[in-house]
């Protein structure tokens, strides 16, 4: 879909700043520009994103008027350890957001897709960026499959759907889902994890069933159990737990036949 004074009207409305450029190579990488992020938090938008990209450098397929694609840039007064789950609140918040617009089938794969049953309706790439020790900015990219045709989106690596939500809800998921994850941030900043935990195992992609992890150099697989209080993805493999942290991991369901 293309942006529109509705879309505009609800990122106005948590009173931040915004830029909507009609072509970019991608959002996430307008914010390379030092005078960009220094007005963080600001979200910029595209009508047409050249080089969009996911985890490991993937390319995200950007349908122009199909697909709906933003990027927001905030700083952080800590270091990167204090916020290493904000992957999790992201994803927590994309989900609730959703719910609140009508949709309220989706799940949560590790590390951060948005899934509708077995397909992906959403994804996000976050980079960071020092400034020094005790602060950081943080550049999230979020994409959103809206309409994209079914001629096409049956040819699409990854499995993608179109994110269905309540009728001309669209307009309104990026306000609503920057809005939430501010509120997420600052509730897990004053209260810490122990919540958000529980909410991601809750919506959690595959939980308690049989998955295989790969990345490059291992292979896990066993019983998906959840999460813990650090945010590592909890694997029952061979009687024994073994924790995940990595991000570079890609998971799926192990089929009966495998």
């Amino acid at each position: 879909m293309f942006i529109n004074s509705e879309i505009i009207n609800s990122i106005k409305s948590n009173n931040i700043s915004y830029y909507v450029k009609n072509h970019v190579s991608s959002t996430n990488d307008y914010l390379n520009y030092q005078y960009i992020r220094d007005q963080a938090p600001i979200v910029i938008l595209s009508n047409n994103q050249r080089h969009p990209r996911g985890r490991r450098g993937k390319k995200w397929v950007n349908f122009q008027g199909c697909s709906l694609g933003f990027s927001l840039c905030l700083k952080f007064n800590g270091s990167l350890k204090e916020y290493l789950t904000l992957s999790h609140l992201v994803g927590i918040s994309i989900i609730e957001s959703c719910s609140i617009l009508g949709n309220k089938s989706l799940k949560i794969k590790w590390p951060n897709d948005i899934m509708h049953e077995d397909k992906k309706v959403c994804g996000t790439l976050i980079e960071n960026l020092l400034i020094d020790k005790r602060s950081f900015y943080s550049m999230i990219g979020i994409g959103f499959n809206i309409s994209i045709p079914k001629d096409l989106i049956d040819f699409i690596d990854g499995c993608p759907a179109n994110l269905k939500l309540a009728e001309k809800k669209s307009d309104l998921i990026i306000g609503t889902t920057t809005s939430v994850l501010l509120k997420n941030i600052t509730l897990y900043e004053n209260n810490g994890f122990q919540n958000f935990q529980r909410k991601w195992n809750k919506y959690m992609y595959a939980k308690d069933k049989n998955i295989i992890l790969n990345n490059s150099e291992k292979q896990v697989t066993g019983k998906l159990l959840g999460i813990n209080k650090f945010g590592e993805l909890e694997i029952e493999e061979n009687g024994r737990i073994v924790n995940i942290s990595d991000i570079n991991y890609s998971m799926r369901i192990l089929k009966l036949n495998s």
